[in-house]
């Protein structure tokens, strides 16, 4: 509007200006942030804590709302001219802080409320905001101020969930009523249930009717009357940290060995006041001994600002761990040391307790060697060892464990009593096997390498020639060789990758031969393996094969084979080349197999196997 600006001299008419209590200099949190007590069972202890707030109230989104009818230009000025202070007295305090800004005239203008800037933490872009305001307009004394107020508390503009929200407002005319539609007690309910704090800046007579008071008193924000043009931006800041808080302890979590409280629940102070508080712990009359701990989270408004105090107490009690130890394959006893533990901090008095092994699927003396006893720490002492022999072996079986029992405490408490010995077969979960056959006739052999098969064992076999008869088919072989290995020869060794059982068999010349019928073959030999090999879920056997045919004459007509598998069709029967079969862990690999409806012939077969044991009937020897 059009007036004349009123000079009056500069008054506080709100109490907050003047603040009760000297703004504290620690900075902002609660002390102690840690406590830690030593409790007896149902006894307690008083902790004193202080809650240091923010000299600006926490997170703040910030809006400046200005009056820019006629009569304004001079407060509007000295808000442009100090806007990077205002933005910048904020930040040092609360980084995080965001503005806007809006203004509004009275609706006989074009624009009687308008957002000049959304909510930023662009200081520029507040700037430019503020560079919008010009002072023209108004024209009668009631202005648009109820209406401005109510859009910014309804969705004007975007404030953060988590963000104080202040609206600060100066003007120097009261607001029409209602406004836009809206009366002073729905803006109040508007401003209330959107948590908005209003710093109202009188800079002539803006609370004429009573209006800045009430929204000041109803959303806990500041009233600053008498405010001349040329000190708006300082009343601005002035009343932003004027701004109270209320401080309320929230435990957040703890033990139902415990019980916190804090008295008051609540203290409201000027932001960058200190709120004190006299908090209890006690420990439960049933607590047993034992490290308990409570959380409490003082909130500043309602909201976490990480004012976070964390209470440890300490009953004293003892404990013993768990162990686990690999069994061995022989030599001395593995030791398994079990460690009895005071808790709760070191006692000015000696503590004992007793100890005694006990079976569980670990059997005393086979896996284990009893023993029992008492532990006694001097004090100062929280820890003693409790040592366990295991009898090492060889058999594959399932892991086993026994326990370590406290008994008869003096001293102190039990908290955990029992320490479980878990002892790890380290034996492979299956074994290799293995053999390698020159000639097979109708079970007739030559040339056989670990017959047994099962285990696998380093071994070889050779014949100078044999000849074998199956009826009327004569099987004439020279040079005969079979041989397996294994390694490491050692199968109590962790496994590895390349751990094997292989295989191999050769015949350097062979001639089967029967009526109307010759079959001469050159060099043949076959391969065989199981390996250990890395894969997705650790190491696991890989079974390959391979067998090659130098040469292959049919009653004198040479045949190409190879190593690729073949089948060629006789007048007698088949006779199949390069012949693989892989089955349950098994890869057997055949070189030659003439097979007739009387008789089968094999030649250079390798095989290579993998097995359970009775304690992993699915396990293999690449694993433990």
């Amino acid at each position: 509007m059009s007036r004349s600006s009123l000079f009056v001299a500069l008054t506080t008419v709100s109490a907050l200006l003047a603040p009760a209590a000297v703004a504290a200099a620690a900075p902002p949190g609660v002390d102690p942030a840690t406590v830690d007590l030593t409790l007896a069972a149902g006894a307690s202890a008083v902790v004193t804590k202080h809650v240091t707030t923010s000299a600006v109230p926490p997170n703040p989104d910030l809006v400046l709302l200005a009056d820019t009818t006629g009569s304004m230009g001079g407060a509007i000025d000295n808000v442009r001219a100090n806007a990077n202070a205002i933005t910048g007295d904020v930040l040092a305090a609360q980084p995080t802080a965001q503005f806007g800004v809006a203004e509004y005239k009275d609706f006989s203008d074009s624009v009687p409320f308008k957002v000049n800037q959304g909510i930023t933490g662009n200081t520029a872009a507040v700037q430019a905001g503020i560079d919008q305001w010009s002072a023209a307009g108004g024209g009668d004394t009631p202005e648009a101020d109820l209406n401005a107020l109510y859009e910014l508390a309804t969705g004007a503009v975007a404030y953060r969930p988590d963000g104080t929200r202040i609206i600060a407002w100066f003007g120097d005319a009261p607001s029409h009523d209602p406004s836009g539609g809206h009366t002073l007690a729905q803006t109040i309910d508007a401003l209330k249930a959107a948590n908005i704090r209003v710093v109202a800046v009188n800079v002539g007579a803006l609370d004429a009717l009573g209006q800045a008071s009430a929204i000041a008193t109803a959303t806990g924000g500041v009233l600053l009357n008498n405010v001349p043009s040329n000190q708006v931006s300082q009343a601005i800041l002035d009343g932003i940290k004027s701004i109270e808080v209320t401080v309320a302890p929230k435990v957040t979590s703890c033990d139902p060995q415990l019980s916190l409280t804090n008295a008051p629940a609540s203290v409201k102070v000027p932001s960058g006041d200190v709120a004190t508080f006299t908090e209890t712990v006690a420990a439960a009359a049933d607590a047993a001994p034992g490290t308990y701990h409570c959380t409490v989270d003082y909130l500043v408004d309602g909201v976490s600002r990480g004012f976070v105090e964390t209470t440890t107490v300490r009953v004293l009690g003892l404990s013993i761990n768990d162990v686990t130890v690999n069994e061995g394959s022989g030599g001395a006893p593995v030791r398994a040391t079990f460690t009895v533990s005071l808790l709760g901090g070191a006692s000015p008095n000696p503590v004992t307790v007793h100890y005694a092994t006990a079976d569980g699927t670990a059997t005393a003396p086979a896996d284990y060697q009893a023993a029992s006893g008492d532990v006694t720490f001097a004090p100062g002492e929280t820890s003693k060892p409790v040592t366990v022999l295991v009898n090492p072996d060889t058999v594959d079986e399932p892991d086993e464990t026994f326990t370590v029992t406290l008994s008869n405490p003096a001293g102190a408490g039990l908290v955990d009593p029992t320490g479980v010995g878990t002892i790890v077969d380290d034996d492979r979960d299956g074994v290799f096997s293995c053999t390698g056959t020159a000639a097979n006739v109708i079970g007739i052999t030559a040339a056989v390498a670990n017959p047994a098969n099962l285990p696998c064992a380093d071994d070889s076999k050779s014949v100078l020639d044999a000849t074998l008869n199956a009826g009327l088919i004569k099987v004439q072989t020279h040079a005969l060789t079979a041989s397996t290995d294994l390694a490491p020869d050692d199968q109590s060794a962790a496994p590895a990758a390349g751990d094997h059982a292989q295989a191999a068999a050769r015949i350097d010349k062979t001639v089967i031969s029967t009526v109307g019928l010759t079959i001469e073959l050159g060099v043949i030999q076959s391969q065989a393996a199981a390996t250990c090999q890395p894969g997705p879920g650790g190491l696991a056997p890989v079974l390959t094969g391979s067998s090659t045919i130098a040469s292959l004459k049919i009653n004198g007509a040479s045949v190409t084979v190879g190593s690729a598998p073949l089948t060629i069709a006789l007048v007698i029967g088949s006779l199949k080349l390069n012949g693989q079969t892989i089955v349950n862990g098994v890869v057997k690999q055949q070189a030659v197999a003439l097979e007739t409806p009387l008789a089968k012939i094999v030649l250079a077969e390798s095989q290579a196997d993998v097995h359970g044991t009775a304690a992993h009937p699915a396990g293999n020897p690449c694993k433990r």
